[in-house]
């Protein structure tokens, strides 16, 4: 059955990626953000997270029957404002929750981050059930919600599915994340400008292609529920890098791209996520490999800025 699809956060880091994979499954999508756009290939419309009566309408309005909810404050900028970016990333689960229960929609899809780890868990492998003590307030807000999420899956309340995102890897401009600088470094080389890279030469983390963001959700989100063996968000990851390695990378590509370093607050918070996830469930749970490795991702995005 094609579904109709509410995107909240859709101008934002993810939210934009799929709409275009959405309608071409045959789903209808409406997005929404707080901002306006004429620039995206589906009806759009102005939404808070916030505001209950504008999303209840929306949903009565265009008859959704998912939800895939994007709206949030990224890691580095959510140390700025921390009561905002907890505000905005928890009162926004809730409050897509509490829309969708009250309108009998059964299913959201919500980004979990690797930022719920912390320096207490396994930062070498990092397994699904980790103890895990984040060191941002992105992190906090984020594992708030999962155990959110554990309690109405586990209670059959509503059917929220999820990953934990590494540093996505795209064509957008960053937008507040740790994991940032593997934007920035493309976009540098593209423009031949050297670059100032805010973490040090070897700290490693695991990132993805967006598009391999965007077919695992969709995956994700789409196989029957028995296949989903846990309450929880899924690992996932396609690679890890460094700053020099990444740079490597790209000028292995024939790009001449030279960096230096002036590591800012962003070491601290990328000190306590892991350098490797084990997404051995995800692949195993939905059958999916990712389709970008390390060089691939690097020259695909190149190609598209």
């Amino acid at each position: 059955m094609n579904n109709r699809i509410l995107i909240t956060g859709a101008l934002g880091q993810l939210g934009k990626f799929f709409i275009d994979s959405l309608i071409n499954q045959g789903n209808y999508v409406l997005a929404t953000d707080i901002k306006n756009s004429n620039d995206l290939n589906c009806d759009f419309e102005i939404f808070d997270v916030h505001d209950l009566k504008k999303g209840d309408e929306l949903i009565k309005k265009y008859k959704i029957n998912q939800v895939y909810n994007f709206a949030a404050i990224l890691s580095a900028k959510g140390e700025i404002n921390p009561a905002k970016t907890w505000d905005l990333n928890n009162a926004g689960f809730f409050n897509i929750l509490d829309i969708c229960l009250k309108n009998k929609i059964n299913k959201i899809f919500w980004p979990s981050s690797i930022a719920v780890f912390g320096k207490n868990s396994n930062l070498n492998f990092a397994s699904i059930d980790e103890p895990m003590c984040p060191e941002t307030i992105y992190g906090a807000s984020k594992l708030a919600c999962e155990k959110a999420m554990y309690y109405y899956n586990f209670k059959n309340i509503i059917d929220i599915r999820s990953l934990r995102f590494p540093g996505i890897v795209s064509n957008s401009k960053p937008g507040g994340g740790t994991t940032d600088y593997v934007v920035d470094m493309l976009f540098s080389a593209a423009k031949k400008k050297d670059f100032t890279c805010f973490l040090k030469n070897d700290t490693v983390l695991p990132m993805m292609h967006i598009n391999d963001a965007v077919d695992a959700s969709i995956m994700l989100m789409n196989i029957d529920k028995k296949n989903i063996s846990i309450n929880t968000p899924y690992n996932i990851s396609s690679f890890e890098t460094s700053p020099s390695k990444w740079r490597d990378t790209i000028n292995s590509l024939g790009y001449e791209l030279k960096i230096d370093y002036e590591v800012d607050f962003r070491q601290d918070i990328a000190d306590s996520w892991p350098k490797k996830v084990d997404d051995s469930l995800l692949r195993k749970d939905i059958d999916w490999i990712p389709k970008f490795n390390e060089k691939e991702t690097a020259l695909d995005i190149l190609k598209s800025i």
